[in-house]
């Protein structure tokens, strides 16, 4: 099903194909290659890097994961890197694991106390893949526990342009998981207020983001 979204030039639908096949069987490194290359259509390269290195990580030899991480790798700036094929140094975000489930994604955000190290968990997992992870048990408290995390880390770093796009892509696919308006509903006054401060932040120019209402 990803392979035919794909060459339909559906890449979202592709990706999630792609999500749901790697949730399925995490050993499978064709799974991460190909989810690799819609990214790569999507403009989304440091998605793709990530994809390609997990890819190589089960098959270290494989040539198009090496040529796909090389173009992300350019489209990022990292030539060097690029040109050489190999993994970049360890940055913090490779302490964390891939979520494989919500419950696995709650049990680690729970045992993380800094917003910043919260924020680079967070991203192990891709925006578009929100929707795939969260299912039906995403639960308000772990909404506003996020909320929260991105209004630290915006108020510490007002200028990060790239972290505030980022930002922005995870609340729009938050809106698309299953039941979201329901869950919107169970937050309280005070955090929907941290969630209207947070659009505010990132420049949003929704009045009623979510259709929040206070």
């Amino acid at each position: 099903q990803g392979n035919v979204a794909f060459k339909a030039g559906d890449y979202p639908t592709a990706i999630g194909h792609y999500t749901s096949a790697i949730i399925a069987d995490r050993t499978e490194p064709t799974y991460y290659l190909n989810r690799a290359a819609a990214y790569l259509k999507l403009g989304k390269a440091e998605d793709a890097e990530r994809d390609c290195t997990s890819s190589l990580d089960l098959s270290k030899s494989n040539i198009k994961a090496l040529f796909r991480r090389a173009q992300a790798r350019i489209a990022l700036g990292k030539h060097l890197e690029a040109r050489k094929g190999k993994t970049p140094i360890k940055s913090e975000s490779t302490r964390y694991a891939t979520p494989a489930t919500l419950f696995d994604f709650q049990k680690t955000w729970d045992t993380i106390s800094s917003p910043n190290h919260r924020w680079i968990f967070l991203n192990t997992v891709p925006p578009g893949d929100l929707p795939t992870l969260c299912q039906t048990s995403l639960e308000p408290s772990l909404l506003a526990s996020i909320l929260s995390t991105f209004l630290e880390n915006l108020r510490a770093r007002p200028e990060g342009v790239n972290m505030k796009e980022r930002m922005l892509e995870y609340l729009e696919s938050f809106g698309k998981v299953q039941r979201f308006s329901t869950i919107v509903l169970f937050l309280s006054a005070k955090e929907k207020e941290v969630a209207r401060e947070v659009w505010e932040q990132l420049g949003s120019s929704m009045d009623r983001p979510w259709g929040l209402t206070i």
